[in-house]
């Protein structure tokens, strides 16, 4: 960094600063850390997202904002601060000489870890396309411990679902509409369009564009979308109320509040310091969820009345019709179950799993494990992807078959499906990106490097460096690589998508 800049928006003045590019020397400008709502605690704790208020003087806005209460996913230690909204900007010439399109990231991390921040997230290659780039924080969960089989856990600001109480469902959602809104009213002064903003997602964060798409709270606030291995419609990212409702009571058991009382119950979680929501968050779950694979504690949920995000249940909402009709571009790896792989190895036995193959029914179908249905089910799936064969070593591409289907693919196909059927006049592209890379994490084992079969999103830390730079790789890469190449093309892809 050379110099700081200077820019002033309704809320007051920020100090920016000029950045190098990590990889070929030219330069952006950042404004980092701005708040977009006020800081959600204390009363403001499990409610929706209220506007940031006004300073005096200059803010600094040369250093990220705290990233919300999570388990570190590295070093496995608790992180973060309530006191998480804030938004950053980043724009490839200052001051603005004509409105740029906006590229809007939500980022991903099973709504339980991760931030916009440069660890994950940094704007190099979208930027040097010529556009606005905001990535945000917003108010999730954390990554829990293993229980006997893949499951990542956290206690969810954002969906904590206690009906007959003041705790306003969804606001993890709420809090991305309001950083939209946040652009809208604010954007132009960085240089960007208002009136051309693509909002986009991985994981996670595709669930969230998909979702931006459902809510009618955000008419008008974005243009295009794009969501990258995640729609509304994955099993891991919705749950319904009846299920959200009975695991924020187990949360209450968990810390020590037994009553039936769900404003009481509101009220004592409000007490609790984020770390012990943090680390209590695994027990919210019943041992039938605990033996099943992939389960995430609290997810977002429909809800009813007037100011709802989700006004009903998502799948139903796209047969009707119910969406934003905005260009659209959405897309999968070509081996997503891969994602579960290195936790197999290293935390289950895979002749249990072939033993008792009804862990591997997704929980919204809403059967209850060891009756006839759901043995039958499990004997149905294990058939069709392993014939006669066993879960073993042997057999893991046909095992990745399986869980990309159930995971991905079908909400996937199923997505697509329902919204050609009310888009006439909007276009629908879809992908599916095959590239197979080398691990940039050391922590991740060899196996999938092994297996047939191309890319795996795994929790967008294989995926995101494609599109994004980041700060946290284990190696550099050099500009005229074939990894550069690709990087470069994914962050064009991005970028003309928003002419």
């Amino acid at each position: 960094m050379t110099d700081t800049i200077n820019a002033r928006i309704p809320q007051g003045e920020l100090q920016g600063k000029k950045v190098s590019f990590s990889n070929t020397g030219g330069v952006f400008y950042s404004f980092q850390g701005i708040p977009y709502a006020k800081p959600p605690v204390g009363p403001l704790r499990f409610k929706a997202p209220q506007p940031a208020e006004p300073w005096e003087g200059v803010k600094d806005a040369t250093k990220e904002g705290a990233e919300a209460p999570q388990i570190n996913f590295i070093n496995k230690k608790y992180t973060g601060n309530e006191d998480c909204l804030f938004i950053n900007v980043y724009t490839p010439e200052w001051p603005p000489k004509s409105l740029k399109p906006v590229m809007f990231s939500i980022h991903g991390g099973a709504f339980v870890l991760g931030s916009g921040n440069t660890e994950m997230y940094g704007p190099d290659y979208l930027v040097e396309e010529d556009i606005i780039v905001v990535t945000f924080n917003y108010r999730l969960g954390v990554l829990g411990k293993y229980q006997g089989s893949i499951n990542l856990s956290g206690m969810d600001y954002l969906q904590l679902c206690i009906e007959g109480s003041d705790v306003v469902p969804n606001n993890g959602l709420r809090d991305q509409v309001m950083a939209l809104i946040w652009v809208k009213q604010n954007i132009s002064k960085f240089g960007g369009d208002p009136n051309n903003v693509t909002i986009e997602g991985i994981s996670a964060g595709g669930a969230s564009v998909h979702y931006l798409m459902l809510t009618p709270l955000s008419k008008g606030l974005f243009h295009k979308a794009i969501a990258q291995s995640g729609t509304a419609l994955l099993p891991a990212c919705y749950v319904r109320k009846s299920v959200a409702q009975q695991r924020s009571y187990r949360l209450g058991e968990a810390l020590g509040f037994n009553k039936k009382d769900p404003q009481a119950l509101a009220d004592y979680l409000k007490t609790v310091t984020p770390e012990q929501l943090v680390t209590a968050t695994e027990n919210a779950l019943s041992e039938e969820e605990t033996s099943r694979l992939l389960t995430f504690t609290f997810n977002p949920t429909e809800e009813s009345g007037l100011g709802a995000f989700i006004p009903g249940d998502p799948l139903q909402l796209l047969k009707q019709g119910q969406f934003h009709k905005v260009p659209f571009i959405v897309g999968v790896t070509s081996a997503e179950g891969k994602l579960v792989l290195n936790d197999f190895f290293n935390k289950i036995e895979l002749t249990k799993i072939d033993q008792d193959f009804q862990c591997i029914i997704p929980w919204d179908l809403c059967l209850e494990l060891g009756t006839k249905k759901s043995r039958a089910i499990a004997e149905k799936l294990k058939k069709f992807y392993f014939g006669d064969k066993p879960l073993s070593k042997e057999t893991l591409e046909q095992f990745v078959n399986l869980e990309s289907d159930l995971l991905f693919n079908y909400s996937f196909y199923k997505t697509v499906k329902l919204q050609l059927e009310h888009t006439d006049d909007v276009p629908i592209y879809i992908y599916e990106f095959d590239y197979k890379r080398p691990s940039l994490f050391k922590l991740f084992s060899e196996v999938t490097e092994k297996l047939p079969g191309g890319a795996c999103y795994k929790c967008e830390r294989e995926n995101i460096p494609l599109t994004f730079t980041r700060n946290v790789q284990d190696s550099k890469i050099s500009q005229n690589c074939k990894e550069s190449q690709l990087q470069r093309s994914r962050g064009k892809l991005a970028a003309d998508n928003q002419g």
